[in-house]
């Protein structure tokens, strides 16, 4: 499948990109300006393996093998997304993750870059693409990332710290209409498990914590829930995630899944195990349309 991955420079978008490249699929992987990624940091600067994509710019495209060199246009300085990186929350904890902060690199330049230097990804049939956009907020700035793709691929952190308010549903809102604009279906967005009702099998120890949580970290679920509504109301083949709370520990390989609802006991998810899911889903058509609960698998 081609396709885009926005939030890439993130924890959770670093494993999606690199789980979509070991699985051969095309990628786009979108991360914030100056961001620091395995093989660069971008845009600009050494070790770069992409562009930026203003208005009616392309993104350079290098092979998973690395044989591939950078094309397309580079041209001019974009800004950052504003996503903080691989945060998540869940019923037993608040957000969290940390960020993958990089220096400032200069204004887009494309070099050499090889996929094979993603999160230690060193094979396989795909191919990656690493490039800004100019403002997540604006459709037309999101056309040249857009076009042509199967799917798209929304993984943004949920800490409201650094970021405008409004923002995440400003963004999912022009990536609907990016996506009419050019067809494209399919969207898959990484949402948040107190964004929804505690199912009705939840545990004690969830039903006592989950109004605590939800008081503190309003504001955060909040955002969620207008990101979600721009998906709910879009026409389009979505899909919405709602994992628990992220960590960086190793992936068990499987997850527990609830579809129209949280899983009870929603508790933590490695994100290799979310990003197992989220390519598990997206090609999926009994989950178009509806919420789908994540949680880690048992044992």
């Amino acid at each position: 499948m081609k396709l885009t991955v926005f939030g890439a420079s993130g924890g959770t978008g670093r494993e999606v990109v690199r789980q979509a490249l070991a699985a051969g699929h095309e990628v786009t992987a979108v991360v914030r300006k100056g961001a620091r990624v395995p093989g660069g940091r971008v845009p600009g600067g050494r070790g770069a393996t992409a562009g930026s994509a203003g208005r009616g710019e392309g993104s350079g495209a290098v092979s998973a093998s690395g044989s591939g060199s950078a094309s397309g246009s580079a041209s001019g300085s974009a800004s950052g997304s504003g996503f903080r990186a691989g945060a998540g929350a869940g019923a037993a904890a608040g957000p969290g993750g940390g960020s993958a902060r990089g220096g400032e690199g200069r204004s887009g330049r494309a070099a050499r870059g090889g996929g094979e230097r993603w999160g230690g990804y060193g094979g396989g049939r795909g191919r990656l693409a690493v490039t800004t956009v100019e403002d997540v907020t604006d459709p037309a700035a999101l056309a040249p990332v857009v076009r042509g793709r199967d799917a798209l691929l929304f993984c943004p952190g949920l800490s409201s710290s650094g970021r405008p308010p409004g923002r995440l549903g400003a963004a999912a809102h022009a990536l609907v209409r990016a996506a009419r604009a050019a067809g494209v279906r399919r969207l898959l967005v990484v949402s948040t498990a107190p964004v929804g009702p505690l199912p009705p099998d939840e545990g004690v120890l969830g039903r006592a914590v989950s109004p605590v949580l939800r008081t503190v970290f309003k504001d955060v679920y909040a955002e969620a829930a207008a990101m979600e509504s721009e998906l709910a109301h879009s026409g389009l083949d979505w899909t919405v995630l709602r994992p628990g709370k992220l960590t960086n520990r190793r992936g068990k390989g499987r997850y527990r899944r609830r579809v129209g609802g949280n899983v009870p006991g929603t508790g933590t998810l490695a994100r290799a195990d979310l990003a197992r899911a989220v390519l598990d889903l997206v090609d999926d058509p009994a989950v178009r349309g509806r919420t789908v609960g994540l949680g880690s698998a048992r044992g």
